[in-house]
Formats: structure tokens, C-alpha cells, sequence
């Protein structure tokens, strides 16, 4: 019975997810600008309208973020801008804000591309944990960190992590925030993982991240599927419901074999070269 009832609720989210995902409230377009190119991004009209509403919505579904209005996001955009790449950016007087264009691909992307060995799959998925976890350094964090939200760029070897619009709320702990971002870029990535290499996906994120105590908080997200946060969760990645099991024992297994209470100190991942 209790089976039959996380699979209703799952399916239900699931459609609520789907549902809160086509909600889009931005338009992005790159443009030359003197030889160069830029990203402009602007919210639509009704924007203000959708992050008015939902702002009830994400805190009755206990998801920990709020989207940022307007003027909170410009400022987020720049001084994060300025914290990861030593870049200003700017705002035209339609409130648009003008952004570098960032080489690669999104990771996103990567993964979808049937044609991608399966060891620059690897690659990308490393680069994007790592400037994750770089930026988990920084003492900051994303609050949307799927693979739409990342850029890799294989041929240099670096990983741009973009798209501030939404935040973590400053009341939860900073490692319930990196457990929360590390969630959204398991669960994106394992959505474009063929169901045979979904174990291996997790654990090199996992491995490559290097944070037990992060690990611990990630598993309790997958434990159960009646849990509030679920739709916003499926939203950023409609994973089905045997990967989302499947996740809960891989990491309820990583757990049992880990030595208590063990944590990486940041300086032990893998460094990441810098612009």
C-alpha cells in the first residue's frame, strides 16, 4: 500500500512539475556587439506576475529558494559575475541585462548528443562538478545547478556555471545549500544517462565532488518520495520514478560503506583551471 502511494504522489508531482517547468518568464539572445558577442537576457512582461506567485508556491513545497525580482537578480548576476570571472556587466535602460558569452556547450547539450563518447561524457560531467565545487568554495551557491545551467568547454578544459535567477533562502544551512545544488546536477545529468550507466553517472559526481557530509544530506532527498519539495524537484529534472529509486539505493549503499562521518576538505578536489 505504502508503494502504491509514493507512486501516485511521484506520477502526481511529477505532472505538477512538468506544469511549473513551462512557466517561462526570460528570453536570451547573443548578439554581436563590435566583433564580440553578448548574451542579452530580459525578463518577459508577466515575469513580475510568475515570481509573485510562485513565491507562496516554493515556500509551501518547502524547496529552500525564491526566485529573485528584478533588481535583487541584476545585483546577484553582477556580483557573482565579478566573484567567478573578474567581469561587470551591464543594463540597458529596458532593464536588460548584457552578459560575456560564455564558450562551449551547455552540459545539457553534452549529454543529449547520441554521437558523444562515452569519455568526453565523463569529461564534461567532471568539469561541471568541479567549477561546482569551486564555487561552493567561494562560499556561494547556485540554487538552480542543473545541466542547463553550466557551460563546458571541452577544448580548454573549463566549466562557466550561469543563470542566478534563483537563490537559496539564507536560513538554511551552507550544506543543505551545496547538498541542494549537487542534487540538481545529479538528478539533470542522470536524466540524459542510459538507464545501464545511471550507477556510474552517480558516483562520479559523487567522487568527484568529495564531500561526505554533502552526500549524507543528498541521500535524505531521495529516502522517500513523499516529500514536499518533490514537484519543484521534478521540475528541474523529470526523472522517472525507478531512477529516483534507483538514486535512493545507490546512495543509501555509498553511505553504508563510507567510513563515519567522513569529510573532504575542499583543497583535496581536483582544481580547476581559471580565466
Amino acid at each position: 500500500m505504502k508503494e502504491l502511494a509514493q507512486r501516485a504522489y511521484f506520477f502526481l508531482c511529477l505532472a505538477g512539475g512538468r506544469a511549473l517547468r513551462s512557466g517561462r518568464y526570460t528570453t536570451t539572445r547573443i548578439v554581436s556587439d563590435g566583433g564580440d558577442l553578448r548574451v542579452r537576457k530580459r525578463r518577459l512582461f508577466h515575469a513580475p506576475f510568475l515570481i509573485w506567485m510562485g513565491g507562496p508556491l516554493v515556500r509551501v513545497l518547502n524547496t529552500g529558494v525564491r526566485i529573485l525580482p528584478q533588481v535583487e537578480w541584476e545585483d546577484r548576476v553582477r556580483r557573482v559575475s565579478q566573484s567567478l570571472r573578474g567581469t561587470s556587466i551591464q543594463t540597458d535602460a529596458g532593464r536588460t541585462l548584457v552578459l560575456p558569452y560564455l564558450a562551449g556547450e551547455t552540459l545539457a547539450t553534452s549529454l543529449e548528443d547520441p554521437q558523444l563518447e562515452t569519455s568526453v561524457r565523463k569529461s564534461a560531467m567532471e568539469l561541471a562538478v568541479i567549477a561546482l565545487a569551486e564555487f561552493h568554495d567561494l562560499g556561494l551557491t547556485h540554487g538552480d545547478a542543473i545541466a542547463e545551467n553550466v557551460v563546458v568547454d571541452l577544448e580548454t578544459g573549463v566549466a562557466h556555471w550561469f543563470d542566478f535567477e534563483t537563490v537559496h533562502d539564507s536560513s538554511r544551512g551552507i550544506e543543505w545549500r551545496r547538498a541542494d545544488d549537487v542534487r540538481a546536477l545529479l538528478a539533470s545529468c542522470v536524466l540524459r544517462t542510459a538507464p545501464e550507466d545511471l550507477a556510474e553517472t552517480v558516483h562520479l559526481i559523487l567522487d568527484v565532488y568529495q564531500d561526505e557530509d554533502v552526500t549524507r544530506l543528498l541521500a535524505e532527498n531521495f529516502a522517500s518520495g513523499l516529500r514536499r519539495p518533490l514537484t519543484f524537484h521534478l521540475a528541474q529534472a523529470a526523472l522517472s520514478f525507478q531512477s529516483f529509486r534507483e538514486i535512493g539505493r545507490l546512495l543509501s549503499e555509498r553511505l553504508v560503506d563510507s567510513p563515519p562521518m567522513t569529510s573532504f576538505a575542499p583543497s583535496a578536489r581536483p582544481s580547476l583551471p581559471m580565466e
